[in-house]
């Protein structure tokens, strides 16, 4: 059987599965990270209260979220994916509408964490769970396409917000995104199951697969489930987490200062600025679709080392002085966001399987969150020896670099027993 296979055919159920992770990962960039771009001003002016101390308590929020969605893999274990999902996708409901109505800075810093905890629970850790699944051989190409609803919400979501707090106001604005989460929650309740299998499909749309998956998972009977003590044992556990997490922190990096670096570098007004990252995210929606080809026809680890080798070269030429060049980075970061969200997944359900996928994706995830979180105690450092942009540029290039190099020491051996190391 060909592992390397870009196949597109999924089948109509996992077409569905497909579609339903887009607008689960659309809700999780849009509403916990993008969002909070406009949710944060927007709720301060709404309240009256102090934009900095709402801003000071996103960071936090989010680390605290990190650890809590670490333990979904657990839920999952106990409950079952699809059950799990589905209260996941009705407590985030609830938890964005008490957040869009926060009375006080106390319930707004509670219910920012909950909100940011159960969406990146029933987008990453859920979401992806049932696309290894379904998808066990073909999650390159699959993580693909998932994640342009990532880069969707990067392209859309500042207007949608923008619209609705205009024509009402931004705890209107989160109430309407709440009631839609609990709607797309009832329907994968109806439309989507945990596994091919229930569906009455195979893994992959292919009999093959699902002969020699069912195969290494029955040999794998016996064998206790990896728990997260042997999950935060394992080396490889950490080196993705660290490794995609470099990745994470230069996007983080580059992307928060890139409106700022086109006005007083580049001389853009706002307006052009702003522009500029909107094209790049929609540069990423092809972006996302062509990484999940390269996953699927060379590997996950060895896209992952061509990955950063391209965001160290994009980050160049973005810096350069000449103007077409400038315009080659653009286009060549636009290309890179596209693929960040898709490679920690894609590993993970290689090189962990379909059994022990939400266990060892929820601590790659954790670790990939913190390092990437760091971005701005590293901005911090940077801009506080150095002025302007180039230096803190170079590093983030570095450090994209160095994501790919520590991959390419790494010997990874697939859950159903194929090699990228060949």
């Amino acid at each position: 059987m060909e592992q390397n296979k870009v196949s597109y055919n999924f089948g109509k159920k996992g077409w569905t599965v497909i579609s339903f992770e887009v607008i689960l990962l659309f809700f999780m960039t849009g509403l916990t990270v993008d969002g909070l771009n406009i949710i944060v001003p927007a709720m301060a002016a709404f309240r009256g209260w102090d934009v900095n101390v709402l801003l000071s308590i996103s960071t936090p929020a989010g680390i605290i979220a990190l650890f809590l969605v670490m333990f979904w893999g657990k839920l999952i274990e106990k409950f079952g994916l699809k059950q799990v999902t589905v209260i996941t996708m009705f407590l985030a409901a609830v938890a964005t509408i008490l957040y869009g109505n926060s009375m006080s800075v106390s319930m707004y810093a509670v219910t920012l964490v909950a909100m940011v905890t159960l969406i990146n629970a029933f987008s990453v850790i859920c979401g992806f769970a049932i696309c290894t699944n379904w998808f066990p051989t073909k999650k390159g190409i699959v993580m693909g396409f998932t994640t342009i609803g990532m880069n969707l919400a990067s392209a859309c979501i500042s207007i949608i917000l923008n619209a609705l707090s205009n024509k009402y106001n931004i705890a209107v604005a989160l109430t309407i995104m709440g009631i839609v989460i609990a709607a797309v929650g009832v329907l994968l309740a109806f439309f989507v199951k945990a596994t091919p299998e229930e569906a009455g499909c195979y893994p992959d749309n292919d009999p093959e697969v699902a002969k020699l998956i069912h195969k290494e998972e029955n040999a794998m009977e016996s064998e206790e489930k990896l728990s997260y003590i042997e999950a935060l044992k394992n080396p490889m556990v950490w080196i993705f987490g660290v490794a995609y997490g470099f990745f994470g922190l230069a996007t983080v990096g580059i992307m928060s200062q890139l409106v700022g670096y086109f006005q007083e570098v580049r001389g853009f007004a706002l307006s052009g600025a702003l522009l500029v990252i909107t094209v790049a995210a929609i540069i990423g929606m092809v972006g996302s679709v062509l990484w999940g080809i390269v996953d699927q026809k060379v590997g996950t680890k060895l896209a992952s080392i061509l990955f950063g080798i391209w965001y160290f070269i994009g980050i160049i030429f973005l810096i350069m002085p000449n103007q077409i060049c400038m315009y080659i980075g653009i286009f060549m970061l636009g290309f890179a966001i596209g693929g960040n969200g898709n490679f920690a997944p894609s590993m993970a359900s290689y090189a962990f399987g379909r059994r022990d996928f939400a266990v060892s994706y929820s601590c790659i995830n954790t670790i990939v969150g913190v390092v990437r979180s760091c971005s701005f105690a590293v901005l911090a450092v940077l801009r506080s020896m150095t002025s302007g942009y180039t230096v803190p540029y170079m590093v983030f290039a570095v450090i994209s670099l160095l994501g790919g190099v520590m991959l390419a020491f790494v010997k990874v051996k697939g859950a159903i027993g194929v090699s990228m190391d060949n």
